[in-house]
């Protein structure tokens, strides 16, 4: 029993520090970024991001970015992130776009849709 808890453990402790990514570090309930990630992230492999600040749990200003196999961190100055959360904001008000009812679709009321239902109803026992 022993042996099975330790090397579970030990297995979780392997999983972690694949899913931490690069850079990132996780102090007291917070994750934040320690340096910069290198390599490239492509747009439609981020499934969110967040603004890192410097203050006093996190020494640098990053960019944390959430992708389907890790998390990266981004420097907020660099010309391609900043084109990449453009990228990302820009799919996120589509998405959110999509999501919407259209403003000059006339939807029926609830007490309408009861009407008729109704009046179904009643043509169907007749």
């Amino acid at each position: 029993m022993f042996l099975q808890t330790v090397f579970i453990l030990f297995l979780s402790a392997i999983l972690f520090s694949f899913l931490e990514g690069k850079g990132v570090q996780m102090q007291r309930d917070v994750q934040c970024c320690m340096q910069y990630s290198h390599g490239k992230v492509r747009t439609k492999d981020v499934l969110r991001y967040e603004r890192q600040t410097e203050g006093p749990d996190c020494s640098i200003r990053a960019i944390i970015l959430y992708t389907k196999k890790a998390v990266k961190c981004a420097d907020p100055r660099d010309r391609k992130v900043k084109r990449l959360l453009r990228k990302l904001n820009q799919r996120m008000a589509a998405k959110s776009h999509r999501n919407m009812w259209p403003h000059r679709m006339n939807l029926p009321v609830m007490s309408e849709v009861a009407v008729v239902n109704s009046q179904k109803m009643n043509k169907m026992c007749l």
